[in-house]
């Protein structure tokens, strides 16, 4: 399922992430942190198509995310931003793969048997090895991680309330957050690392809509995410809750902020004045 992109198609992300189309890049460290940054940063994370009563599957071709990302400015799924990102690392030669992940629900333990519902890439520059993860919510990384998985005892702060660590036992490494003063845990991963192929990441996706465990991205949690030069922007809305409980933490550099909405029609009008996206109408959620 390997896609081949073209010229035109590669010049289209450049510019979708705000970087001129002849510029010249190489398989280099900086390379790779410049686009997986500037990709974050000019996309956005929602998840709107789980909560539609119709779930409907959308493609994950490249040329469709392409569209949808960088060209539409609609923002999308996990698997919409990891496996554009993935297409154009390997579009510029770098030597790339594919991890999935189980991602956990707050203060749950680890469960082997959940299904993978993330992934993120490992990339690999001569010896060292780098994971990206530019789709995951509010916890995305800023930066490449550079990991030695011989040696687990360096943390990661990329930038203001965004620190992170990778730790493992005996079957699994996870990956860590450190908030309030406490490490949490949001997803597990597999030890020793196994690499998974595009197709599996398109079952995945799949899966996510016929699922019959719990899942919160699916189930309960609302979000859009827009990540920011100082920090970003979080909604959440939790749709399980009797009363309607809905969210914007603006994170700029040490400070939080949080405005409550009292309605879905003030969500939805803040999101497409700050955000640029349209929500569904209430009628077409579940």
């Amino acid at each position: 399922m390997q896609q081949l992109i073209s010229q035109e198609q590669y010049q289209t992300y450049l510019k979708g992430i705000g970087l001129p189309k002849d510029i010249k890049l190489s398989v280099s460290v900086e390379t790779l942190y410049l686009i997986a940054n500037r990709q974050l940063i000019y996309n956005f994370y929602q998840n709107t198509e789980l909560h539609l009563k119709e779930l409907k599957p959308i493609s994950l071709e490249f040329v469709d995310i392409l569209q949808r990302l960088c060209v539409q400015k609609r923002g999308g799924l996990c698997y919409e931003h990891e496996l554009l990102l993935y297409y154009v690392l390997k579009y510029l030669g770098f030597h790339v793969e594919l991890i999935r992940c189980q991602v956990r629900e707050p203060n749950s333990p680890y469960n082997p048997d959940l299904p993978s519902t993330h992934a993120f890439l490992n990339v690999r520059i001569g010896d060292e090895t780098y994971l990206v993860d530019p789709g995951f919510g509010t916890r995305s990384y800023r930066f490449p991680i550079k990991v030695n998985f011989q040696d687990l005892t360096q943390t990661h702060e990329l930038f203001a309330q965004e620190h992170y660590r990778i730790q493992e036992n005996e079957t699994h490494y996870q990956f860590q957050h450190h908030i309030d003063e406490n490490w949490v845990t949001y997803y597990d991963f597999e030890k020793p690392l196994k690499y998974a192929s595009v197709e599996d990441i398109h079952n995945d996706y799949l899966n996510l809509f016929t699922c019959k465990q719990f899942l919160g991205v699916r189930d309960s949690r609302f979000v859009i995410c827009r990540n920011t030069e100082y920090g970003r922007d979080q909604y959440l809305w939790f749709r399980l809750e009797k009363e309607f409980t809905a969210f914007k933490k603006v994170l700029k550099f040490n400070e939080v902020s949080k405005i409550e909405f009292k309605s879905y029609d003030e969500l939805k009008e803040d999101v497409k004045k700050e955000v640029g996206f349209e929500l569904p109408d209430y009628e077409l959620l579940k």
